[in-house]
């Protein structure tokens, strides 16, 4: 990785925006049988309340879910999920640099290796708050992940999460935790020929939020990425927005300590994508040039 001081040159020239439609890819070993419509329709149901029926071919399947509102200049409509047809998984899906920050799971290459297929989950006419839109998507999503027993993983490009589907069965995360443990990815990088170490996420962008960085030095490289966890669901979640200039409570070994204070700032990613995060500089351990 660049030297802060050179980052400009290291992004590209486009901002990362906002996803319209928000993909989550379900993997499969092998070929799946894709649900019917009215399986997806009483599960949606029963997790969200009433919804319509938009398209039900074999292709495409897709609901208004009418707990969830979009409000558009003209009119009002509810916001639809979808599920695509299945589809061929190629290994070149997932770039080589996305497989390096995989962590999830062990031994990512073989565990690929064996998938054969994916398909399709998605949001699409999802004007709606944060916390709504992330809402209806991990509820999509733990909807279809059940239904669907053979699946294996999910990937989420926007992010670069690779999460096993039977930590989304078995209901091991809180539900305001969701977003940030299965669509938002917490990455390390070590700087060329120095001490200097960077922790990111990726995937708060597709939402609409600024995701976390910490660049340093001295600090262990896993408090830090379970801190910018941390911090990325505090901004999830909080009403409160992190202006410029402020100090949040910092890392005293493993814990987060309110005896520390480290300030924060807004500015543009130290490492691709190029998008806007909160970065946190702290204290002692810092690393680089701040302004």
């Amino acid at each position: 990785m660049k030297n802060k001081k050179n980052k400009k040159a290291a992004l590209s020239e486009q901002y990362e925006q906002q996803s319209n439609v928000y993909q989550m890819w379900l993997l499969f070993e092998n070929k799946p049988q894709r649900p019917d419509a009215d399986v997806l329709k009483n599960a949606l149901e029963n997790k969200c309340g009433k919804v319509e029926v938009i398209s039900s071919s074999l292709e495409l399947t897709s609901f208004g879910v009418k707990r969830y509102m979009s409000h558009f200049r003209e009119g009002n409509l509810p916001a639809q999920v979808i599920l695509g047809n299945v589809m061929p998984f190629r290994q070149e899906d997932i770039s080589p640099a996305e497989r390096a920050q995989i962590r999830e799971v062990e031994n990512r290459d073989d565990f690929l290796g064996k998938i054969s297929h994916k398909i399709l989950a998605a949001d699409m006419m999802a004007a709606l708050e944060v916390s709504q839109r992330t809402r209806l998507l991990m509820d999509w999503l733990e909807v279809v992940v059940n239904i669907m027993p053979d699946c294996t993983a999910v990937w989420i490009p926007s992010g670069g999460k690779l999460v096993p589907a039977e930590l989304i069965r078995n209901r091991m995360v809180d539900k305001e935790d969701r977003f940030v443990c299965y669509g938002v990815n917490a990455r390390f990088y070590s700087i060329q020929e120095s001490e200097e170490m960077l922790v990111d996420t990726h995937g708060m962008c597709a939402v609409g939020l600024p995701d976390v960085q910490c660049h340093f030095h001295s600090l262990d490289p896993n408090n830090v990425v379970n801190y910018v966890y941390n911090i990325a669901s505090y901004i999830c979640q909080s009403d409160q927005e992190i202006k410029n200039g402020d100090t949040i409570d910092g890392l005293n070994g493993d814990m987060i300590d309110e005896s520390i204070q480290w300030k924060c700032r807004y500015e543009d990613a130290m490492v691709a994508p190029m998008r806007p995060v909160l970065d946190i500089c702290p204290g002692e351990y810092a690393a680089g040039t701040r302004e």
